[in-house]
């Protein structure tokens, strides 16, 4: 990019984390925010983050005041427009807000700036229809904790250019990020695969299948991870899981639909009670339907061409940081077998959920997925 202004809306903890960033890679940064406290609570997460990196020895003193040097808080949007080539949306999910941010955005703004949206969950396409830029409008959706996780989503809306795309491509990877490609769609990529992840264990949890510690050792196994879905849901949220999956139902249908169990969790606004001995007779179904649920649905986003086989399992990797990505794990698996714990899924959605027909066809020729794994890095 050949100007060197990035502005983000929004000081909270993924504005702030997606403002150190690009000051970490010599970006002039802006953050804005609609209050003078707002600013400096994203200051002092920048600082905290920064703090960590500094006693890791990531970063040096020297370097962590460079970074904070950067940025500028302000809360006149006028002055954050000024002379920016790109604009990163990262307030709260809430559709109405987020349009008339953009709509006032538009007017300020000269032609030429791109604008992103951050949104986990709200269509790209919609939000650009509010502007006279269409084209130069798309998803960044970074992972949280923004500031350190590699992940991001590049979306691309209906009317997204190809320009666009590449641009925002090389500006995530200039900013230290794996970029993956998606469409806009419910989900785009990983969250179309992680959200039901966390719904089927609170199915399985409503079918007595397993008790919660067994559910999420079963996905430690399974899965090479440190928290189970239960342990995370209550570290990251419960409403957050019911919004998500909530959007997915919308978007997708009834197999997507919220479970009952999760529901009344929700609307308890209580933990998950992780107490309760392993049950490790229930161990390995639990780990088939878990693979069943990811495998079929991760067929259906590539089927769909959301997203490419190999940006899915990036997404699970370094997102998530799942010991492997979906098609991996199906190679790893064996497809046909894979294809046994996909029927089950579907046998058991009474017509909610259909066999993806590209998995069908790879189990016909019981050949592994062709993975291209080399990535090259200048």
């Amino acid at each position: 990019m050949d100007k060197k202004k990035i502005t983000v809306i929004g000081a909270g903890t993924m504005g702030a984390g997606i403002a150190q960033r690009p000051s970490q890679s010599g970006f002039e940064v802006w953050m804005v925010d609609v209050k003078d406290e707002f600013i400096k609570k994203g200051f002092a997460t920048i600082e905290k983050t920064l703090q960590k990196g500094v006693e890791l020895g990531k970063v040096t003193e020297d370097q962590s005041k460079q970074i904070i040097k950067n940025i500028h808080g302000t809360t006149n949007m006028g002055e954050a427009a000024e002379g920016v080539s790109l604009v990163v949306e990262a307030i709260f999910e809430d559709l109405t807000v987020k349009k008339e941010l953009f709509t006032k955005l538009d007017g300020l703004c000269k032609e030429d700036v791109i604008f992103a949206s951050n949104t986990s969950s709200l269509s790209i396409t919609e939000l650009a229809k509010t502007t006279k830029r269409e084209d130069r409008f798309a998803g960044l959706h970074f992972f949280y904790p923004a500031a350190i996780n590699r992940l991001v989503e590049v979306i691309a809306g209906e009317k997204t250019s190809p320009k666009t795309m590449d641009n925002l491509m090389d500006i995530s990877r200039t900013l230290g990020k794996i970029p993956i490609k998606a469409k806009d769609a419910p989900g785009f990529a990983v969250n179309r695969f992680f959200v039901p992840w966390l719904n089927e264990a609170c199915r399985m949890l409503e079918d007595d299948m397993a008790n919660i510690p067994t559910i999420d050792k079963a996905a430690k196994e399974a899965f090479g991870i440190g928290m189970g879905p239960f342990v995370l849901m209550n570290a990251t949220g419960i409403p957050i899981a019911y919004h998500s999956q909530e959007s997915l139902h919308k978007g997708l249908g009834d197999f997507y639909k919220p479970s009952a169990k999760l529901k009344l969790q929700f609307e308890s606004n209580e933990i998950w009670d992780l107490t309760g001995e392993i049950q490790e007779d229930a161990i390995e179904s639990v780990k088939e339907r878990f693979l069943g649920v990811m495998f079929g649905v991760a067929c259906q986003l590539v089927e769909e061409e959301v997203a490419l086989k190999e940006d899915t399992d990036r997404g699970a990797t370094i997102g998530l940081r799942w010991a492997a990505g979906p098609f991996a794990m199906m190679n790893e698996v064996g497809i046909k077998k894979s294809l046994d714990f996909v029927n089950a899924v579907a046998e058991k959605s009474k017509g909610t959920f259909k066999v993806p027909d590209i998995l069908r066809k790879q189990a016909e020729g019981n050949k592994p997925w062709d993975l291209k794994t080399v990535r090259v890095t200048k």
